[in-house]
């Protein structure tokens, strides 16, 4: 099943008095590039939690922010390390004296060190159900997601489909407008060498020859058939449970030089116009696919 890259989800768990809000949001990389803040007590957690959602996304950057809230039971006892906000203290005094700056430092400057408040420490049992909470509600937030990264990707296959099939609407309109050209090539030659001569004393063989040439160089059937085959190849990988985005790019890199071959070989202006509407065309779905995982 093809899959967008972005996507958000949000999901809660409750352990043992204490609330866990995981918020988790996904945008295009070209690899899994996973990006976890939790709780300081719970910092051993991050190495476990990337490894499942790299195994769990494929590609995109995903960004993981866990939050811990108390909402029962006893409060946490929080302290102030009275020696460090001293010690603090006594730093911004002597800046202040070596800067010249007229302000005294106070309450609101301490506010900035954040270690100097401290507060009493899990137990070894309130730990094991807050990890247990955590990865509850990771879990179930990078499924949201998931959810909603296979959503879009559903959406915007939908649309590629269809540009896909406008594609091969101008293919089919380009092989009808390319029948009949290389006799009218070889009329038109005749006739430019017969004007110049005024007789028949020309060499004929040397003009079935150059036909010839100019035969090749104007049929196309080759490029068409390429170019229905790529068609093919794309609506199967886009239909296909694996991921494929970085296939789909190949691919769109190969309809692109069928199409470009194509116009270098018509010399002929509506072919050229139809080959100009296919490749904007190829560039919206190249936009479109990086996208998808």
């Amino acid at each position: 099943m093809v899959e967008s890259m972005t996507g958000f989800g949000r999901a809660q768990a409750q352990a043992d008095g204490y609330s866990v809000e995981a918020e988790i949001r996904s945008v295009n990389n070209r690899y899994c590039d996973v990006s976890i803040k939790l709780p300081g007590d719970f910092q051993q957690l991050e190495s476990k939690l990337r490894t499942g959602l790299q195994q769990q996304f494929g590609r995109g950057k995903i960004s993981v922010s866990v939050k811990l809230e108390q909402v029962s039971g006893n409060k946490a006892n929080v302290r102030v390390n009275q020696e460090l906000a001293a010690a603090y203290l006594h730093m911004l005094r002597d800046l202040r004296a070596t800067t010249g700056i007229s302000e005294e430092p106070g309450y609101n400057e301490l506010l900035h060190f954040s270690d100097i408040f401290e507060r009493d420490s899990f137990t070894d049992e309130q730990k094991e159900l807050i990890e247990a909470g955590i990865e509850e509600a990771v879990q179930n937030a990078a499924k949201i997601t998931i959810g909603m990264r296979r959503e879009e990707g559903k959406t915007l296959a939908t649309d590629i489909l269809s540009r896909i099939d406008a594609i091969e609407e101008i293919t089919t309109s380009i092989l009808t407008l390319s029948e009949g050209r290389v006799q009218e090539a070889r009329e038109k030659l005749q006739e430019r060498v017969k004007s110049l001569l005024d007789d028949d004393s020309y060499d004929k063989e040397r003009l079935e020859l150059e036909i010839a040439l100019l035969a090749d160089k104007l049929d196309i059937t080759e490029e068409i058939v390429r170019l229905n085959s790529h068609l093919s190849f794309f609506r199967d990988a886009l239909k296909g449970k694996a991921s494929a985005g970085r296939k789909l790019n190949f691919l769109m890199q190969e309809m692109l030089r069928e199409i470009n071959t194509i116009g270098s070989k018509s010399y002929n202006a509506e072919i050229a116009h139809k080959v100009v509407d296919a490749k904007e065309i190829i560039e919206i779905i190249r936009e479109q696919i990086q996208n998808l995982v």
